[in-house]
């Protein structure tokens, strides 16, 4: 038998209001970038993390703070536009649990390894790449799991091309940790690894597809285009 793929998890977000969710931790990131460079507030100096201040004074409140904080208004440009795509698409089909929340406890705690990977106590880290990651770690993984109909070799160069698009241009700026941007993308990956082992008999409810007559329809799918053809799924009875 054929049967033609109609829908998935994928086709039809799930919850609302995601992409009002990005542009509000978007707006978080100017109104504490923009305190950061202007340094006539003395609230400057309380945003920002590195060793000194996280692990001897016991202000890990940075942590969380510093992801919000740019250098400058370049680098803020350069994740914004990551930040709203892939923050809408996160929430919009996996939940404000998986984004903002988890997304931010990753960022925190990457913050922190990057921190202690520091040989100068008094180096700051700031800017919200490490939840970027995050984000793209996780949509890659779980975009890989659900889009079956799709062959595995497509799959890898869609992601491949987005991500290139999205996140490569970030690599060639100056000043930038690597190692945080390595981080987020492997805690993005893991967290989806264990999302989709919690919620893979839900996200698989939603596949359907539809069965065709072989008789009447196997000719013509000969001569459709390969990526046409992929969308069926043959089923030996």
């Amino acid at each position: 038998m054929i049967y033609e793929f109609k829908e998935n998890y994928l086709s039809k977000t799930k919850y609302p209001h995601s992409i009002n969710m990005a542009f509000f931790v978007l707006s978080l990131c100017f109104v504490f970038s923009t305190l950061y460079w202007n340094t006539n507030y003395e609230l400057t100096k309380y945003l920002v993390a590195n060793q000194r201040d996280v692990f001897t004074n016991k202000e890990y409140w940075r942590l969380i703070t510093t992801i919000f904080v740019h250098s400058e208004p370049s680098h803020l440009l350069s994740n914004s536009i990551m930040l709203l795509i892939m923050g809408h698409y996160v929430h919009a089909f996996y939940g404000k649990y998986n984004f903002p929340l988890l997304a931010f406890i990753s960022g925190s705690l990457v913050n922190a390894l990057v921190l202690l990977n520091f040989e100068n106590i008094n180096t700051n880290i700031v800017g919200i790449s490490g939840v970027v990651y995050y984000l793209w770690g996780f949509w890659l993984y779980l975009y890989i799991k659900i889009q079956t109909h799709i062959p595995i070799l497509r799959r890898f160069m869609k992601v491949s091309i987005v991500g290139a698009v999205l996140l490569i241009p970030e690599v060639f700026e100056a000043n930038v940790s690597h190692l945080s941007h390595f981080l987020g993308f492997v805690f993005g990956v893991l967290i989806a690894l264990i999302y989709w082992e919690v919620q893979k008999k839900k996200i698989l409810s939603f596949e359907k597809y539809e069965m065709k007559n072989e008789e009447e329809n196997f000719a013509d799918i000969e001569n459709r285009e390969v990526f046409e053809i992929n969308d069926y799924r043959i089923i030996s009875e």
